[in-house]
């Protein structure tokens, strides 16, 4: 049942803000790196589930930690051994692309468990991982045939990052739940309310669904749901 707070949730834009700061001037300085250095790598389409040659993730060769069919492509999380540093390799039809991912420079590690995808009239990934303080995630997005990773990542300080599918348009969009009354960590923060806020692929919010006494009171959980109807202006 929702428990909603009397002070406005307004207070989680705030706590968003502080949070991501340090992320998103991570992600601006590497993405003006990948427009002067072209990270992006088309390839010819490997047969084979190991990654390209010219995929190297942290100097080491990068294995499949996991994959996921979006639409008529097939969407590979590539890793070193220890998940530190990673890319997003997309296989299409005739062609083959690696995306380095900011996670890596955020000091978030993967694991086979990290990789997210929704089909849809825009499809998109979301990578995700732990990060001391709550959970970091980065979104990927196909526009127009051309897979671009969003300009900003995306975090909560209560351990949930996810694509959910809220509007009728019918592509994902990303949640993120936040204790709105809680500056700490995941951890300093365990008994605070949590209020979920979800964005467009175009990193416009929403809304901000009521504020919940804990994760698992969000609807559907661990598999949540909403609707429209959930949100309300944050």
């Amino acid at each position: 049942m929702a428990v909603r707070a009397p002070r406005p949730v307004v207070l989680t834009v705030v706590v968003a803000l502080l949070a991501t700061a340090a992320a998103l001037a991570t992600v601006v300085a590497l993405r003006s790196e990948r427009d002067t250095s072209g990270d992006e790598i088309a390839t010819e389409p490997n047969a084979t589930s190991a990654a390209p040659p010219a995929a190297t993730c942290g100097g080491s060769p990068c294995g499949v930690l996991t994959s996921l069919p979006v639409g008529s492509a097939t969407v590979e999380l590539l890793a070193d051994e220890h998940g530190e540093n990673s890319r997003l390799r997309i296989l299409g039809t005739g062609s083959e692309t690696v995306l380095e991912t900011a996670l890596s420079e955020m000091g978030v590690r993967v694991t086979q468990r990290s990789l997210v995808c929704q089909d849809g009239p825009t499809a998109a990934c979301l990578v995700r991982g732990g990060r001391a303080g709550g959970v970091i995630g980065e979104v990927f997005a196909d526009t127009d045939g051309k897979w671009e990773p969003a300009e900003r990542p995306y975090v909560s300080n209560a351990g949930f990052v996810d694509l959910l599918h809220v509007a009728a348009d019918r592509s994902p969009e990303i949640g993120i739940a936040h204790h709105p009354d809680c500056e700490g960590s995941a951890d300093d923060c365990t008994s605070a309310v949590v209020v979920v806020e979800v964005f467009g692929l175009d990193g416009v919010s929403l809304g901000c669904t009521p504020w919940y006494g804990s994760l698992t009171q969000l609807p559907g959980w661990p598999d949540v749901s909403l609707t429209d109807d959930d949100l309300r202006r944050c």
